[in-house]
């Protein structure tokens, strides 16, 4: 059996841990699930988990931690208990979702379940991969997307999951394509987890500064196809086929986020609110369109998961793009597409605009 400690949204967590096709799923304690799965190795690709491992009796903890000299606990009492019955040489407190370099370099970090049961933790959320895409990269806007690449990875592992479910593909085959790749988010985090990745926008100015910091770091993997066009998939027409843009390789799956403007800020007025979600629609229905033309007449269609912005009151964009592939639907299509979406809202403090994830399949 396996542990994992899940982050502030527990939905998405959730959502995420389906890349492991977790089951025989129990919740011990707030904020801690415990599962069975075939697919220990996938483990470490989670990026919304924070800390993951496996489940182990209290009577075996002796032999386990026989060699270790630093053991990481959540509370004193829990502390001296296992001092005194386990043998345990040493032990230092710990936050249940501090991830700290010190505790992942020295030691073991071990959490108590439930009766008897305890977690040995053998994974950490990668802070490090997230802080050099978040903030390290030389070329940003804030005129461009700024998604989270913490979003990013889950974004992808939703798709993932559909890969090993049906084992249509193999992972180091699958293509990523980002249209509004801003500062390269999506690249950067599609190349350290093995993907080949094809990316535009109507201005590609950043992609020189980033790939080059990108390839110093431990975080870049060599020899993966990168192909990178200066083009607005928003422009009103439509390409014969997709071998114009894409050649012979078809994207599997598309991820992004389109810039979330105009800027809300307290106080806005219920009709302005109202009028930048019109303008924001304008833009996500126009690429929706592009995307479904584009793709037209191919029997596998690439699965789109992106962001859309959630306002603090009179949300309709959802519903409009619901309604809106029921209507594509309606035409002569090779194969129906069904929307769907990830109910909880990923919001970070002080921010008056949340996300919501959207799949189309």
């Amino acid at each position: 059996m396996y542990f994992a400690i899940l982050w502030k949204n527990p939905e998405i967590s959730m959502t995420e841990l389906q890349l492991v096709q977790a089951k025989e799923i129990s919740y011990p304690k707030k904020g801690i699930v415990i599962f069975d799965t075939k697919y220990k190795e996938l483990l470490p690709q989670l990026g919304w988990i924070i800390k993951a491992g496996t489940v182990v009796k209290e009577k075996d903890l002796q032999e386990l931690l026989a060699d270790v000299k630093i053991i990481w606990i959540q509370n004193e009492a829990n502390g001296k208990h296992l001092k005194r019955t386990v043998g345990i040489r040493r032990y230092k407190l710990v936050d249940i979702f501090h991830t700290d370099r010190e505790i992942k370099n020295k030691g073991k970090e071990i959490i108590n379940l439930e009766n008897g049961l305890y977690g040995i933790v053998e994974h950490y959320q990668d802070i490090e991969l997230y802080e050099a895409i978040d903030f390290g990269k030389p070329g940003r806007s804030m005129q461009m997307g700024m998604m989270p690449a913490k979003l990013t990875h889950i974004m992808i592992n939703i798709w993932l999951k559909n890969i090993i479910e049906n084992w249509k593909l193999k992972i180091e085959n699958c293509i990523i394509y980002d249209p509004f790749v801003g500062s390269w988010t999506t690249w950067l985090l599609a190349n350290h987890l093995w993907y080949d990745f094809m990316g535009s926008d109507i201005k590609t100015k950043y992609f020189e500064q980033n790939i080059d910091r990108w390839k110093t770091t431990n975080f870049y993997t060599p020899d993966k196809e990168l192909r990178v066009f200066t083009h607005d998939i928003l422009a009103p027409r439509a390409w014969p086929q997709p071998k114009d843009i894409f050649g012979d390789k078809i994207p599997n799956l598309i991820v992004t986020e389109w810039w979330l403007w105009p800027i809300i800020r307290t106080g806005i007025s219920k009709e302005d609110m109202q009028e930048a979600q019109k303008e924001v629609i304008k833009m996500y229905e126009g690429f929706i369109i592009q995307i479904h033309n584009l793709f037209f007449s191919q029997p596998e269609k690439p699965i789109m998961i992106f962001t859309i912005p959630i306002y603090p009151e009179n949300n309709y964009i959802e519903t409009e793009l619901i309604d809106l592939i029921t209507t594509l639907n309606n035409t002569k299509t090779l194969k129906q597409r069904s929307i769907s979406s990830i109910s909880e809202i990923y919001q970070r403090e002080n921010q008056n605009i949340g996300r919501k994830i959207m799949i189309i399949q």
